[in-house]
């Protein structure tokens, strides 16, 4: 009999595992489903943590079932999608103010847990009658090759011996770094305290105490959570204000925020708009890139597509939807897009400055605070939300969507074996996404006007742009570049996540089997030997293998997920299809592998 170990089940375990049972064949087959998590929300979505805790993408951006525009061939697993699943499964066993989520609502994490719990369930249930699901709730601690196969050592003690193996554990935890280890000592010698990089819930943040500063470093995700759970986790309340939309009543609970990052800014909201169509363009394509010829460079040759693609996209709305803005017709200016003179040609068809387009419209930096740092990054804090709440600035989204389309082809170069990949994934991690990120990974909308709301009672403070934090004295000091005087606190906060590496994991099987050689860092060598890392995992393009230290694949291990290498596929919106394909493709190659062969 033959047997796989998927290792994971959080949403990128589950959507391997679907994909197993979709191509199963008649032979008998045992799929060992490995994690110390509930078996399909894994630990991010786990239905016991706070409903405070939102999901970043809208109910209708969800969905765990392959359908036919995902699968390569073959079988599409049934396709409800959160918003199907809520409207016709759920509605009696979610808490009353959860039932009247629409497509556009930003869900509370434990209840998207619960779609993917019944996923998993469901995937399990209707199985082949050749399938056996066995699902073991501990860790998997090391991986060994076997007589007969591989040997999967479990924390409980099991020993699996299966045919191939699969490592989906999603963004695993990090060791400490360097600095975490000498602030965490700093905070032991002073009576201080110190919290490192991690995802935070109620029970983490109990500690901090009420009414004291905290200094939080970190603008993104992971502050918004933080933010939620230490204010109205403590019993604040929102109210509307007829003047500013919010106000803010406190508990007395919480203690005083004081926020910073590099960029000094929040993650730029979601839209609160759809478009009317689809942006048309598509000058970004792989055909375009492989033109060029290779070794491909990002900068050199790559971005200048990406921004062509994203400026078309914007235009095409902008000539749709503000006739009396332009100078000419869609079709004259697009066929005359890709030429050298492209900046005379907007010129001439685009007369107002403020109406062209440029990176400055995404990427938004806080120019010219004056003197109250406060009252400036509240001013553009509620103007961002404001572009990203009307449709009147549609050509912003309508550019967004032109760029997620250009990054759908980067993926695609990446995964291609003829291209360099390496180097290209380098720089598009230390790069490329992370501004992609911030412009399009940021908070429901709400959650910006809760935070402003915050910043009016004083509850939250904000540091501005280029935070830096230094121990010194006996407490943790904060200042940014605009920040009229240092903040002095005794509790840091680390409100951001690190990116899952290789280098410093603390999963004990990972980590035994990079010691081993058995995995390895992904690396690119600059023309003057400067090695460079992203500290995610090695796999060969095409088919996921794992790659060893000698650079060959193992013929009978596989990862997947945000900690291998190549461009991460989101799992939700309009790059799910790349999410879902990886899965398809993992799954025929890990089946085929099998004996008899599938």
């Amino acid at each position: 009999m033959s047997a796989i170990c998927v290792v994971g089940a959080g949403p990128r375990g589950t959507s391997v595992l679907e994909r197993l049972c979709a191509w199963a064949g008649d032979e008998p087959l045992v799929l060992h489903v490995v994690d110390p998590f509930p078996p399909g929300p894994g630990r991010i979505w786990r239905r016991a943590q706070s409903d405070l805790l939102w999901m970043n993408s809208t109910v209708a951006d969800v969905r765990m079932f392959t359908g036919p525009d995902a699968a390569r061939h073959g079988p599409a697993g049934v396709v409800p999608t959160f918003e199907e699943w809520l409207g016709s499964v759920a509605p009696h066993e979610l808490p009353g103010e959860f039932t009247a989520l629409t497509g556009r609502s930003f869900a509370p994490r434990p209840v998207v847990g619960a779609y993917f719990s019944w996923v998993f369930e469901r995937v399990v249930a209707t199985a082949p009658d050749s399938v056996r699901v066995v699902v073991h709730r501990t860790r998997a601690v090391e991986l060994t090759d076997h007589p007969e196969g591989q040997l999967v050592t479990l924390a409980d003690g099991t020993r699996l011996v299966v045919d191939q193996v699969v490592l989906a554990q999603g963004n695993f935890e990090a060791a400490a770094t360097d600095e975490e280890r000498e602030l965490s000592g700093y905070a032991e010698r002073h009576g201080l305290s110190y919290f490192p990089s991690g995802y935070y819930d109620e029970d983490r943040l109990r500690s901090l105490p009420a009414g004291e500063p905290v200094l939080l470093r970190g603008f993104g995700l992971t502050f918004i959570d933080c933010m939620a759970l230490l204010c109205e986790g403590r019993g604040g309340r929102f109210e509307p204000d007829p003047v500013h939309g919010l106000r803010y009543r406190p508990s007395g609970r919480e203690p005083v925020l004081h926020v910073g990052s590099r960029r000094g800014l929040p993650h730029r909201a979601k839209f609160g708009f759809e478009l009317e169509s689809p942006p048309l363009p598509k000058f970004f394509t792989a055909e375009a890139a492989r033109a060029l010829g290779v070794p491909l460079e990002f900068e050199r040759d790559l971005l200048p597509l990406v921004f062509e693609e994203t400026a078309a996209a914007y235009y095409h709305e902008l000539f749709r939807t503000r006739p009396d803005r332009v100078r000419c017709s869609w079709p004259e200016f697009s066929a005359a897009w890709g030429r050298p003179e492209r900046d005379q040609l907007v010129a001439e068809c685009v007369p107002e400055p403020s109406d062209r387009f440029s990176w400055d419209l995404l990427d938004r930096h806080l120019t010219d605070p004056g003197p109250d740092l406060q009252a400036a990054i509240r001013d553009h804090i509620a103007d961002d939300l404001r572009r990203r709440g009307d449709p009147a600035f549609s050509p912003e989204l309508a550019a967004v969507q032109g760029l997620l389309s250009a990054v759908g082809v980067l993926i695609e170069l990446v995964e291609a074996e003829e291209l360099s990949a390496r180097s290209l994934v380098v720089e598009l991690e230390h790069g490329f996404l992370p501004l992609l990120s911030h412009i399009t990974s940021g908070p429901p909308p709400r959650r910006l006007a809760e935070l402003l709301a915050l910043s009016r009672a004083g509850v939250v403070h904000f540091l501005g742009p280029g935070t830096e934090v230094r121990p010194e004295d006996g407490v943790f000091r904060a200042a940014g570049e605009l920040t009229p005087e240092p903040v002095e606190a005794r509790v840091l906060v680390e409100s951001r996540l690190r990116t899952p590496s290789l280098l410093d994991t603390s999963d004990a099987l990972l980590r035994r089997l990079r010691e081993t050689g058995e995995c390895v860092p992904q690396t690119h060598h600059d023309a003057d030997g400067t090695e460079h890392t992203t500290g995610k995992i090695s796999v060969r393009a095409g088919d996921h293998r794992v790659l060893r230290a000698d650079g060959t694949p193992h013929p009978n291990r596989f990862a997947i997920g945000p900690y291998v290498a190549g461009v991460h596929t989101p799992t939700s919106g309009p790059g799910a299809s790349g999410f879902f394909a990886s899965s398809d493709l993992l799954a025929r190659t890990a089946l085929e592998g099998l004996v008899p062969a599938h």
